[in-house]
């Protein structure tokens, strides 16, 4: 992660995905948060704060005597998140390389991470200067993939299939892993980390609901760059397009997404 793009873009129309997908995961976020207890006043780092749509949240629960720092690779997501949290003196977005620049220097109560590990090419400097940062006591939430390939459309869906295998084909060879915490248990435990929590987080849609519009809106917006890395075609992807407005009519079909474990950590 060199430069401040990103292997899904930061295009408007992933910004839109990206907002779906936060007002369709929030109440899981919410929960995460209160089973971590967080509470009015903490001080909160957000890794990967994107265009900001968790970070502002955050900022609302820990309240005008907190603080929330929002670190995020992308400059245009950056200035979008800024324009958003006009108004809010408590959260600050500020642009940074989670492999490269330096941890800030200030304590944090709670950190939250959610879908960035996972594209990571180097996991350890950033795992090292959490555990050397944060204080005793300081809780961790994480939100990664633990099991990518549940991804899929029911039933026999070949051609939504073929998208996944890609999908996660193209993470992998952008350097990332899909099933990145498969490994973070150990590999926190391992820098002093006491694992409080793992809990396996699905999610399964129908007919057109918030789940299935998110897994939809995610195979139509990336297909076309999975096709232009030569990973997937434009048979594949008619095939699959086919297949989802097959599912729209069809009160038998059903979506599920990749598999999600939240890790909660304590320092």
């Amino acid at each position: 992660m060199a430069s401040d793009t990103y292997l899904l873009g930061t295009d408007p129309i992933e910004l839109e995905r990206l907002r779906l997908q936060h007002q369709l995961w929030l109440p899981e976020a919410r929960l995460a948060w209160q089973r971590a207890g967080l509470t009015p006043g903490e001080r909160v780092l957000d890794l990967g704060a994107g265009p900001g749509f968790v970070a502002l949240e955050l900022a609302q629960d820990v309240g005008p005597a907190g603080r929330v720092l929002g670190l995020e690779l992308s400059a245009a997501y950056v200035d979008a998140a800024r324009t958003a949290a006009k108004g809010l003196g408590q959260l600050e977005l500020r642009q940074h390389d989670l492999c490269r620049d330096p941890f800030p220097q200030e304590s944090f109560d709670l950190v939250w991470c959610r879908w960035v590990l996972m594209f990571l090419r180097e996991l350890d400097p950033l795992l090292d200067r959490l555990a050397a940062q944060l204080q005793p006591g300081a809780r961790l939430v994480i939100h990664e993939y633990i099991h990518w390939s549940s991804f899929g459309l029911h039933p026999d869906a070949e051609g939504v299939a073929s998208f996944g295998r890609a999908a996660h084909a193209s993470f992998l060879a952008a350097g990332g892993d899909p099933d990145v915490n498969r490994r973070l248990p150990s590999l926190l435990t391992q820098r002093g980390f006491r694992i409080d929590e793992l809990r396996p987080l699905t999610v399964v849609g129908r007919l057109g609901d918030g789940v299935a519009r998110w897994l939809e809106r995610f195979v139509t917006t990336y297909g076309p760059e999975l096709i232009r890395q030569g990973l997937w075609s434009d048979g594949e992807a008619g095939r699959a397009r086919a297949e989802m407005a097959a599912a729209r009519q069809d009160r038998g079909a059903f979506w599920v997404g990749p598999t999600v474990m939240e890790i909660r950590a304590t320092r």
